[in-house]
């Protein structure tokens, strides 16, 4: 930063860091270069960028208390980790609050849909988590989208019980809102609509999504290939593998699986946070 004057450093610095909590608030992906180059323009050799999100990244955390982390450690590993996260960022709030519950409540609890949605999205990520399975060499845990529906639908039988067609031609809204589960008679229905939330949490990173390979045996007798979804890389650090475990020894009534414990443990990920807050609406 040296090679600028200090009108030119502290513009870069002001937008760029303002760009990044922007985009962070409105639940955007953060791509490192991307960013870089909306904010700097012509201004971007590696070195530049680098000292410039630097200075953004620590702003943003003496001011507003949030760091920018890149994806964690153990997700990269994976062989088959999405290459499009290379150079995606996050915006993550680490305030802790291990006992009440405080801090959390006070961010969601304000608009009652935002709170259904973050209780769906909690539920999704134990499903991934719990009930998934690993792909070769993959660290994450994928569930397909018809045991997901499934699952969901025993948890409140309004959700469909299986997932929308998707290799079929869309459907005028009259016809397709009978897989709308929110309310349309005023007020905020308990019951989310989760085709359009899994959408946006995938948008927001919270949520992996890849197509489910399907045999060739099972591709001759006609069956289609679906979706199958993970726990996200913005979920990872705002919510944790732990957390998630904690969640679902609650909801059971039973003590956390010790070894799944180990095996997140056996990580050593330091940047799964398992505690932090979603800065993101």
């Amino acid at each position: 930063l040296d090679q600028l004057s200090s009108d030119a450093r502290n513009k870069a610095v002001t937008d760029l860091s303002r760009l990044l909590l922007f985009k962070s608030l409105a639940g955007e992906s953060i791509d490192r270069l991307k960013c870089a180059k909306e904010a700097l323009g012509d201004m971007t050799n590696e070195k530049i960028t680098s000292a410039v999100l630097e200075e953004a990244a620590k702003n943003l955390s003496d001011v507003f208390g949030f760091e920018l982390k890149r994806v964690p450690e153990y997700m990269e590993r994976g062989r088959n980790f999405p290459a499009k996260y290379k150079d995606r960022m996050f915006l993550i709030n680490e305030l802790e609050d291990k006992s009440t519950g405080t801090h959390s409540k006070a961010i969601h609890g304000i608009h009652e849909t935002s709170a259904i949605e973050k209780g769906l999205l909690m539920v999704i990520l134990a499903f991934c988590f719990c009930k998934g399975e690993p792909r070769s060499h993959d660290t994450s845990r994928w569930i397909n989208d018809k045991d997901l529906y499934r699952l969901l639908n025993g948890v409140d039988e309004n959700i469909p019980a299986e997932p929308p067609n998707s290799n079929k031609k869309k459907k005028s809204s009259s016809t397709s809102s009978n897989r709308m589960s929110l309310s349309g008679r005023g007020g905020v229905s308990q019951t989310p609509d989760v085709d359009s939330l899994l959408h946006k949490f995938v948008d927001m990173d919270y949520l992996m999504k890849d197509r489910e390979d399907v045999t060739a045996t099972a591709a001759s007798q006609g069956e289609e290939s679906g979706f199958i979804y993970a726990m996200g890389p913005r979920a990872a650090m705002e919510v944790g593998r732990k957390q998630l475990l904690s969640f679902c020894a609650e909801v059971m009534d039973e003590a956390v699986d010790p070894t799944m414990l180990a095996e997140i443990e056996e990580d050593g990920n330091a940047d799964e946070d398992g505690g932090a807050y979603v800065t993101g609406n």
